[in-house]
């Protein structure tokens, strides 16, 4: 079986509506060892879940300076707050979340995998997954 080291947390960001009104979201984000570029994000509302996976990095630079210009992207608003756009063909989805508790994620994240040294064994992942 593949060796893999799992982190996550849950938190509550705020969805902000095309009106402008507020609603609270909460959101689980996970990273797995066995893929370490990554970020697992699951949006729950109202019995729905949405999942959209997000570069490590992303979330990091974003914590400094706007950064993403696809899908995903992020930018201090002011103060503790970021501001995460998250866009598909038929949606566009502004989130409000706090760096402070993304920073504290992504370090725990930093702990099990430093920066730099994100790999993938693909020879152990592809023997887990003809298993």
């Amino acid at each position: 079986m593949y060796n893999e080291t799992r982190v996550g947390t849950a938190t509550v960001v705020q969805f902000i509506r095309p009106d402008g009104s507020i609603e609270p979201m909460d959101v689980d984000l996970h990273y797995r060892t066995d893929d370490p570029h990554a970020v697992t994000l699951r949006f729950h509302t109202r019995g729905q879940e949405s999942t959209w996976l997000v570069g490590r990095e992303l979330l990091a630079a974003g914590l400094l300076a706007p950064a993403g210009v696809g899908d995903v992207r992020l930018r201090r608003e002011e103060g503790d707050v970021l501001v995460l756009e998250l866009f598909t063909e038929d949606s566009h989805a502004v989130f409000h979340l706090s760096a402070d508790e993304l920073d504290r994620f992504l370090n725990s994240t930093y702990q099990v995998v430093p920066a730099g040294r994100e790999v993938v064994d693909f020879d152990l992942l592809l023997k887990d997954l003809l298993a």
